[in-house]
């Protein structure tokens, strides 16, 4: 059975917080709270899982959060295998303001660790990448990781057959696509980060996705918050604009997009339906609380309501 695998270097709990309006360096109380075992990558795996999609979380974790966090997805049916560090898997709290519609994010850096460390989880990709059709390698890089690593996870992946889709930021992303990962997930910040400049609206958009395509990267999913998400493949450049939500988060939405994406080019979906599942996920993503993902029904009412625009 095929898997679409996700490797999160820097897992985290994230601790949802609902309050009103925020009041900065004033009094903000909390009307509800949730935790969710979270990191991009693992977000994506728990996406995949509700959908009744084979996956496969690997991750590095440490201390008793990070125990909390390998037991939340094993109770949730989610396949892991992990790296143990030492110091404590971070917790980033999310604070969402009713009122203002909008979300405030403090996150932890995350544990440090070491060569070994990332020695055994390269070790675990190399043994295991032959069982994956894909591979998600996502989120930010705990301290001690040097900045070419994740491009050393994307030729160990691609050595064993695996499709690679890369999903960071900064140093980690612009060396990371050195390796020629089959898809990247940037949104208009990381475009930034690759290319020196950001993609302000469409045209600077559809000429991002032209550049990036011209490094050698097979597809691009450059997504821009509400205004959609564009993709780029093969000469082709398609432009999604999803549906009008009621949002209760904007967290995860980017995460739920690649499952999206991904997902449907494991089936063999063309690129403008793919980037419409992608759309759809990310939309109905938009309406759930914290990071719990989205209900497969919902995205499924969501993805013919998706506007896909050919612009090459």
């Amino acid at each position: 059975m095929a898997v679409i695998a996700t490797i999160t270097l820097n897992p985290s709990i994230d601790r949802t917080l609902e309050i009103g309006r925020l009041v900065v360096g004033g009094m903000n109380r909390v009307k509800s709270k949730i935790d969710h075992p979270s990191g991009k990558g693992i977000n994506v795996s728990r996406d995949l899982s509700l959908w009744g999609c084979p996956t496969e979380a690997v991750t590095m974790v440490g201390g008793d959060s990070g125990r909390w966090l390998v037991e939340s997805l094993r109770e949730l049916g989610i396949p892991v295998d992990f790296v143990e560090v030492e110091g404590d898997t971070r917790i980033n709290i999310k604070i969402w303001a009713a009122e203002e519609n909008s979300s405030t994010e403090v996150n932890e850096p995350g544990p440090t660790v070491t060569e070994k460390d990332l020695q055994e989880l390269l070790a675990m990709v190399q043994a295991k990448a032959s069982q994956w059709d894909w591979v998600v390698i996502s989120g930010s890089a705990p301290p001690g990781t040097p900045p070419e690593f994740y491009a050393e996870i994307v030729k160990a992946a691609r050595a064993q057959g695996a499709k690679t889709a890369l999903d960071a930021s900064g140093m980690a992303l612009r060396e990371g696509i050195k390796a020629s990962p089959d898809l990247i997930k940037p949104n208009e910040t990381e475009v930034r980060d690759i290319l020196g400049w950001e993609p302000q609206d469409e045209a600077g958009a559809i000429r991002a996705l032209e550049e990036l395509n011209s490094m050698g990267i097979g597809c691009v999913l450059l997504t821009m918050g509400k205004t959609g998400g564009f993709a780029g493949w093969d000469g082709c450049i398609w432009q999604g604009i999803p549906p009008e939500v009621e949002a209760k988060t904007l967290v995860g939405c980017g995460d739920a997009a690649a499952a999206g994406m991904v997902w449907a080019l494991r089936e063999g979906k063309g690129l403008p339906e793919a980037l419409a599942w992608a759309m759809a996920a990310g939309a109905a993503a938009a309406t759930t609380w914290g990071t719990e993902p989205p209900a497969w029904e919902l995205v499924e009412d969501l993805f013919p309501k998706v506007k896909c625009i050919s612009h090459k």
